[in-house]
């Protein structure tokens, strides 16, 4: 069953053909390309309807976040991490995610990186 196609491949690949019975045959007339010069601006309105979008998703989000953390609002909240502290998090992954690993598994990052 799997070597049908190619039977049928080696067939049609056996027919006598040459170039010569090809020539002289009407083609059809080429596309129209026009729709590939021509949508640059069709593609930047795209581009800033999208982009407003975005935008706007994030500014609610941004304001969903902010009614959150006044919920969320005391001294042992996670929110009030200081900026390196998370930094310092930040590159404690980075460090774990660019070492080697093997069927051993991940090599731990120096502990200079880890808080």
């Amino acid at each position: 069953m799997m070597s049908a196609p190619v039977k049928r491949i080696d067939e049609i690949l056996a027919l006598p053909h040459s170039a010569d019975d090809f020539r002289g045959g009407e083609l059809p007339p080429s596309d129209d390309d026009s729709w590939l010069y021509n949508g640059e601006d069709e593609l930047n309105a795209a581009l800033l309807e999208r982009q407003k979008e975005l935008e706007l998703y994030n500014l609610k989000h941004k304001k969903k976040q902010k009614s959150k953390e006044h919920q969320d609002a005391s001294p042992s909240s996670s929110s009030n991490l200081d900026d390196s502290g998370l930094g310092d998090i930040a590159k404690s992954m980075q460090a774990f995610v660019h070492k080697m690993s093997s069927y051993k598994g991940a090599e731990v990052p120096d502990s200079s990186l880890v808080g």
